[in-house]
């Protein structure tokens, strides 16, 4: 059976998700990106997972599927990326392999717990929330364009998105790509996070005070994106501004505002749902993939200042959280910005 895979920018590759879990059994199968000209780091991200997950779910070994594609620039690049080698195929770069330029993270796959390891071993007793900042800071480098405030600002943006992953998503692996475009009006950067862990919907419905206010997906990512919920949340564990370790459920709100504040984009995806949101306008998406990932496009050329950007923020999620009865009134210290400079 012959698969066509679309353009790779978001919104094609959200609908090629449900595309493929629609797709009927057969022997072998060929997914042909001849006819791709656009390779976008959120929709390469999301759609290499989807990949992956479709030869999984039907048990299918290495000869079963195959590529076919046209050897031309767009391949190249996408090769590069990491792309192919992430979807199964044996093409181009394997991911995280390629050194990183000025203008992209190349697909690359994270373990936060080998991570940890690698400090414990280098004799650094960091707390874990430490650890991630501090790749964090490497990565934000590759698209800072050396400008610290940029730097600053996607150490942030990657940090908070990955944070969340451990203690939410049950898993410790963590895949990110990135992408600047000097060339496109606002000079855009684009990160993208994937896990393939446990959804956000399964995740908040295990706190119980979440549960009488989420009856379906969708609605679990509409309260993910808001300010204050996380699924750590406790009333009687008071809040969690003073906690230089906690997860205060503002990290997803945040980084959101951000995006919208800078003229971008923010995009929240887990199993059957999507929510794309822009400055003026927000989208419903329908989906299918297991785990979640996130996309967070800005406009380099509206930051001047990061800090400034962050508590704009915050300090309008806290005004808003005050109003949500089952959320943290305060963002913790990481939330409200860098830990270390």
């Amino acid at each position: 059976m012959k698969i066509k895979v679309p353009q790779l920018y978001a919104p094609k590759a959200i609908s090629f998700c449900c595309e493929l879990s629609e797709i009927s059994a057969d022997e072998t199968y060929t997914f042909d990106f001849s006819n791709i000209t656009n390779y976008e780091s959120f929709a390469m991200l999301l759609s290499s997972a989807a990949i992956r997950q479709f030869c999984a779910n039907k048990n299918l070994a290495p000869g079963q599927y195959d590529a076919n594609y046209v050897n031309d620039k767009n391949f190249t690049y996408a090769g590069h990326m990491g792309y192919f080698q992430s979807a199964g195929f044996p093409l181009g770069r394997m991911p995280g392999e390629a050194p990183g330029g000025g203008t992209y993270i190349p697909l690359t796959k994270i373990n936060v717990e080998q991570w940890i390891q690698n400090s414990i071993q280098a004799g650094r007793c960091l707390e874990q929330v430490d650890i991630i900042e501090s790749e964090s800071k490497g990565l934000a480098r590759v698209l800072g364009q050396k400008n610290p405030e940029l730097c600053k600002l996607f150490q942030y943006l990657i940090r908070e998105a990955i944070r969340n992953v451990p203690e939410h998503a049950g898993t410790s692996e963590v895949w990110i790509c990135g992408q600047y475009w000097r060339n496109r009006p606002g000079h855009p950067a684009e990160i993208a996070i994937l896990d393939e862990g446990m959804g956000i919907m399964q995740s908040l419905c295990r706190n119980r005070r979440h549960r009488e206010f989420i009856s379906n997906n969708t609605e679990a990512l509409e309260w993910a994106i808001k300010p204050g919920v996380s699924a750590s949340f406790d009333p009687g564990k008071g809040d969690k501004g003073n906690n230089p370790n906690a997860n205060s459920g503002y990290g997803l709100y945040i980084i959101s505002e951000i995006c919208r504040m800078t003229g971008g984009r923010f995009i929240l995806l887990s199993e059957t749902d999507c929510l794309d949101v822009f400055p003026y306008s927000f989208y419903k998406r329908t989906t299918n993939f297991h785990g979640t990932a996130v996309a967070i496009r800005i406009n380099t050329e509206r930051i001047q200042n990061y800090q400034e950007v962050i508590d704009a923020a915050r300090k309008r999620g806290e005004e808003t959280a005050k109003t949500i009865k089952n959320a943290f009134k305060q963002a913790s210290i990481p939330s409200k910005g860098l830990l270390s400079e």
